[in-house]
This record gives C-alpha cells, sequence and structure tokens, in this order.
C-alpha cells in the first residue's frame, strides 16, 4: 500500500516558483539600467556593436537574455542623476544640467522599450501590468532617484509625471529643497521634510505619483508617512535591525509602514546587506526579507535589487538572471506560495493601485467642488468657478 504524499512535495522548489509566476509577474522596484546605455553610448542606442541589447550587454547587469532567463515580468527603471549641489542654497542652485539629464534619461528609457515592442510595454497605471505579462512582455515603467533633479519646482514633478514618470524618491544621497537624506555629507537641514517637500508629498497624491522613501531619514520617512493620503513605498530598502547603516530602515519606521499599507523592497547592495560586503551572501538577503516578513507582515514586502546602481554584487545575484534562485530560496526557508506571490509583485501592485485610488477620490472631491461652486450660463452649458 503507497503513502500519501502531501501535493507540494510532489513538486520541486523550481517548479513551485514557476507555478507562482505563472499568475503573478516578478516586479522589481528598482533598477538603474538607463544612466547604463547613455554613459556608454552617450545617448546611440541603436548603434549595436556598443549597445547590443537584445544579444547581451556585458557593460551592465541588465539585459534582455537575463531579463528572460531571469523571469521578470514588471520593472520600475529608475532615472537616476549623480548630485552636484551638496550644501548650496536650494532657492539659488542651479539646476539645469541635472534637470537635462534626467529628462535624457527618461528618453532613453521610453526608446529603449519602443525599440523592442515585442518584449517591453510602457505601463502608466497598474491595472495594466498584469495584461502586459499576460502577453509575455515586460511591463516597463519609471521612477525618479531623487527630488534633487527637480530643483525647487513642484512644476517639474506635475511635467515628470505627463512624460511617464510614476514614482519619485524624496531624496538620494543628499539634501534637496524637499527633504533631507540618510546619506548627506553635511548632515539634515530641514529636520525631515520642508515646507515645499510637505506641499509635494499631497500634490504627489493628487497626480498619482508614487513616494518612495528609500534614501530619506527616518524623521523625513515619518512625517511622510503621517501627511501622505496614499500608501508609499520604499522601492530599494532593508532592515536597519539586521544590518545597522543610514541606509537602511529602523524598527521604528518599519512599524509604520502597515498602518500606511505600504512596501519595503529589499535591496541586493553588499554594503546596505552585511558587514563585510565582500562577503555578503544570498542568506544575508533572506535575512532582510523575513525580517521585515515576520514584523510587519508579508503583506509589506518585496523586492528592489539596485541593479545597474551598484559596482559590487552579492554571490549568487550578479545580475537579472538570478532572480528565480532566489525566489527558491525563499520557499525552502519556508515561505509560502502565496507569501512569495506578495514577495514578487501583489504587494507592490496594491500599492500602485491604492496610490491611483487615492488620485481619483482626489479627483472626483475637486470636480464635485468645482460643480458646487461654478454656476450655468445660458444655454452654452459653460461652468463658471466662483473661486
Amino acid at each position: 500500500m503507497s503513502s500519501w504524499t502531501h501535493p507540494y512535495q510532489e513538486l520541486a522548489i523550481d517548479e513551485r516558483v514557476k507555478r507562482v509566476l505563472a499568475h503573478t509577474p516578478l516586479f522589481d522596484g528598482h533598477n538603474d539600467l538607463p544612466q547604463m546605455p547613455r554613459a556608454v553610448t552617450h545617448g546611440k542606442i541603436y548603434d549595436q556593436p556598443k549597445f547590443d541589447f537584445e544579444n547581451g550587454f556585458e557593460r551592465g547587469m541588465t539585459d534582455i537574455p537575463r531579463l528572460r532567463e531571469g523571469a521578470v515580468g514588471a520593472q520600475f527603471w529608475s532615472i537616476c542623476v549623480p548630485v552636484i549641489h551638496e550644501g548650496e542654497d536650494f532657492t539659488t542652485a542651479d539646476y539645469c544640467d541635472m534637470a537635462r539629464d534626467c529628462i535624457e534619461q527618461i528618453d532613453m528609457t521610453v526608446r529603449l522599450v519602443e525599440n523592442y515592442p515585442e518584449v517591453f510595454e510602457l505601463v502608466r497605471e497598474s491595472s495594466d501590468v498584469k495584461r502586459v505579462y499576460g502577453q509575455g512582455k515586460i511591463s516597463s515603467s519609471i521612477g525618479i532617484e531623487g527630488l534633487h533633479m527637480a530643483g525647487n519646482s513642484i512644476a517639474v514633478i506635475r511635467a515628470w509625471y505627463q512624460l511617464g514618470v510614476r514614482y519619485c524618491t524624496m531624496a538620494h544621497n543628499c539634501n534637496n529643497a524637499f527633504a533631507d537624506s540618510s546619506q548627506s555629507k553635511e548632515g539634515p537641514v530641514h529636520g525631515g521634510l520642508s515646507s515645499i517637500g510637505r506641499s509635494a508629498i499631497l500634490e504627489m497624491n493628487r497626480l498619482g505619483m508614487i513616494i518612495d522613501l528609500s534614501h530619506v531619514t527616518p524623521a523625513a520617512a515619518a512625517q511622510a508617512l503621517e501627511l501622505t493620503r496614499a500608501p508609499v513605498m520604499f522601492s530599494h530598502s532593508n532592515a536597519q535591525a539586521i544590518f545597522d547603516c543610514p541606509r537602511n530602515i529602523p524598527d521604528s519606521i518599519l512599524d509604520l509602514v502597515p498602518v500606511n499599507g505600504g512596501v519595503v523592497m529589499i535591496n541586493f547592495v553588499p554594503e546596505h546587506v552585511a558587514t563585510n560586503r565582500k562577503d555578503a551572501k544570498m542568506g544575508d538577503v533572506l535575512d532582510h526579507i523575513f525580517y521585515i516578513a515576520n514584523r510587519i507582515g508579508w503583506d509589506h514586502v518585496g523586492l528592489g535589487s539596485d541593479f545597474d546602481g551598484v559596482i559590487s554584487t552579492i554571490s549568487g545575484l550578479e545580475d537579472v538572471k538570478s532572480y528565480p534562485k532566489l525566489l527558491a530560496a525563499v520557499l525552502d526557508r519556508g515561505a509560502t506560495e502565496a507569501q512569495l506571490s506578495k514577495l514578487v509583485g501583489e504587494n507592490i501592485l496594491r500599492v500602485w493601485s491604492g496610490v491611483a485610488a487615492t488620485r481619483d477620490k482626489w479627483r472626483w472631491r475637486a470636480l464635485s467642488r468645482s460643480r458646487m461652486c461654478g454656476k450655468v450660463e445660458g444655454g452654452g452649458g459653460t461652468t463658471k468657478s466662483t473661486r
């Protein structure tokens, strides 16, 4: 008489990973690819000898063959422009070069997506991600890594949104006009968010722009979480309790994330993962994933590799083709398939959907107010606001 076997035991772990990815796209919250082709080809992405993205781009950690091997289903491509105004007066500094470089990287991203329509599709709404995934393509969206690129103008954020940007990191490696950075050499200057930073939070809520709190100080994160009316993301951050460095999130901030409904997306940066970055390994990344999941719940953890934003990588997580090994390791450590599904994509999709819902509610209220304050004149049906 044969013994009964649990159905999960009949499947190898890699088959269980495939089962999860059959219905949930692997959505990476942070990849800095756009800076790579711009730096290598000076924008000439159609010059195949220099930028053979279809057959293998040896200069980086990301290309089409490796994305396919890594089973990537959706990606936030992050626009990263170096800081050049650390310590200057935010009201007078010249931001023209950074604004230009930012626009060029956005343009680079859009052209790259459009150059491979059978592989990528530019997505502006969370509701389109699974449709694109179902067609066998990689959903591609854009994030801005640091509001230093906006200078001191909220109008720039609005313009970015029109260009397809769907998240903004409040600060990068420097303080800016909006928020303090956890990595600024000069220390905090605003005590968290500035006045214009608070205004930017509410404007991003109105637009439907996801607020990213990676890189900011705990004070800035706490203030943003208190002020925002929509879920937030930490696009590439880890747990300070596992490894104590300024870029990682302290427990006091982690504990606020479930109240907000946000998501913390774990990065694979050696110096953010373990004390000895040269010896950082996949198991260290798992420690961060499971610590955050156990502390605040599997509904609030995701993946944000920071590939192509780092020089060194973790053993076993060298590039985008490494994801299946990581997902198998998550299951092997004891996560369920339902928990893995949340980690790889369901959580960030829920956050993005929540941000859009806040936007739509805001617009409905604004429309209702305009109708209440306006009056219809004559037979033309025009409405003039009395505000």
